[in-house]
């Protein structure tokens, strides 16, 4: 994946994950109050790092012979995706998810 959409996926990612983790706190704190909020999400927040390393590990362990890297390389440079068309899909994203976390 080129350097710029893969910079864009990480930033829209960020974003989508402190505007979620946001809603998720101020729900819990409307329910169990200020001190559980923190508990809970913190704990589910550690639940779910720990997963996402897990996960991490397993897609890199078998990609370590140099003939897998190399082919890797050169299928991603034969089939560059369009930089403008992700660019625009991820602000089409932003925007729609604004627009639905203002209705609620």
């Amino acid at each position: 994946m080129g350097k710029g959409i893969g910079t864009m996926t990480a930033i829209l990612g960020t974003y989508m994950t402190f505007k979620m983790w946001a809603e998720f706190n101020e729900a819990l704190g409307t329910v169990f109050g200020a001190s559980w909020a923190i508990i809970i999400s913190t704990l589910v927040f550690l639940i779910y790092q720990s997963n996402k390393n897990d996960k991490m590990y397993e897609a890199t362990f078998g990609k370590s012979s140099p003939e897998q890297a190399a082919k890797l390389k050169q299928l991603e440079d034969e089939n560059t995706p369009p930089f403008v068309f992700v660019a625009g899909l991820y602000v089409f994203i932003l925007v729609v998810f604004e627009i639905l976390l203002a209705t609620l």
